[in-house]
């Protein structure tokens, strides 16, 4: 965040259900299906939203960058207050449950595995573990690079992958090196579902169903206490419009839209101090690319990585698919050494920008 910028937090009401898919094609007799917001389509929104309200012509824009202008530069033409729409900051976004701000949580967690659902659930006892490195290497372990460690814990319980939301009061737990509760987790189910539908094309000219133009469409809803939040930053005569009340934002596809509020606050993250002695974590909040399984710069002890994500996405201003690229998805942790020296971003500046690799900082200890 530079100086002078202003900071925003941004709530996100969607008014339907949402839609947000790659960039294959989608016709007639086919099936989509949304996944998740992903960043870059997050920041494409409110990019796209804040240029409209500065009144870019977006054909002119597309122009100037088919024809090797920057975004900044294309942008230079329109305004001061719509140059500056090149220097906003988007990170995010992230699900929301009950007013609290959900982070995904770390591969290194994982609860018992029991026969049935409602066992699991009537139970009291602690059944959330943590893996954390060893000490020394396994007989026969060979490591992604030399020199690092097994992550291990102690115990003969058959464990799988804890649920896949950390509510505050548990991310602070784990950013402080401990273990959190089952109450602290938080299930996909509790926070949104998809929905199955079934559209019809219309011929334009007879105004009825177009022949053979039947298609199935999945779509992400979310529950009722459930959102979605965001944080920007950069100067105010950017910001402008979002600052002046609620405002509806186009978001995903289909002409989904959600209601944006804002306010001048960042996102409440557990702030957990450097405990001495312990080890330096990572944790992913965002999915990054770092060309491989490795941030750049960081050479960790250990290392909990989930399956790459492939993201492409399109690409208004040339007419086209982006390049696919295969993300460390968000929820992966590195363990460094104590005294390692953790950079103030993990991805290039513009991935940065527009939400890729946000991480939180915290603490570790030997299993």
């Amino acid at each position: 965040m530079a100086d002078g910028d202003t900071l925003l937090r941004l709530e996100m009401e969607p008014v339907d259900s949402l839609f947000f898919r790659d960039a294959r094609p989608f016709e007639a007799a086919s099936r989509a299906a949304s996944g998740l917001p992903m960043p870059q389509t997050l920041a494409g929104a409110v990019r796209s939203l804040l240029l409209e309200r500065h009144g870019v012509d977006f054909g002119r824009l597309g122009e100037q960058t088919r024809n090797g202008a920057s975004f900044a530069e294309a942008l230079t033409e329109f305004g001061t207050e719509a140059a500056a729409v090149a220097a906003v900051r988007v990170r995010g976004p992230w699900f929301t449950l009950n007013g609290e701000v959900l982070a995904p949580t770390p591969v290194s967690l994982r609860q018992e595995k029991t026969e049935e659902e409602t066992e699991k659930q009537d139970r009291n006892e602690h059944c959330i573990f943590r893996l954390d490195p060893l000490e020394s290497p396994l007989p026969g372990w060979r490591p992604e690079k030399p020199g690092m460690l097994p992550l291990w814990r102690y115990g003969r319980e058959t464990v799988e992958a804890a649920p896949d939301f950390l509510k505050p009061s548990g991310l602070h737990c784990f950013l402080e090196g401990g273990v959190p509760e089952p109450c602290d987790l938080a299930p996909a189910k509790d926070v949104y579902e998809f929905e199955n539908r079934t559209g019809i094309g219309v011929d334009p000219k007879k105004n009825t169903a177009a022949e053979r133009a039947i298609y199935g469409i999945q779509m992400l809803s979310l529950k009722p206490k459930a959102g979605l939040c965001a944080e920007l930053s950069g100067p105010a005569i950017a910001l402008g419009p979002l600052m002046a009340g609620p405002i509806l934002m186009k978001f995903g596809g289909e002409g989904r839209q959600v209601i944006v509020r804002a306010e001048q606050r960042h996102i409440d993250w557990p702030d957990v101090p450097r405990i001495p002695g312990k080890g330096r974590l990572v944790l992913l909040t965002t999915p990054a690319w770092f060309n491989g399984w490795e941030p750049s710069g960081l050479d960790p002890v250990a290392a909990a990585v989930g399956h790459h994500q492939a993201v492409s996405g399109w690409d208004l201003a040339k007419g086209g698919p982006k390049p696919n690229r295969f993300m460390v998805p968000a929820g992966s942790v590195y363990f460094l050494q104590p005294d390692a020296q953790v950079p103030d971003a993990l991805v290039a500046d513009e991935d940065a920008s527009v939400g890729w690799g946000s991480f939180l900082e915290g603490n570790w200890n030997y299993v």
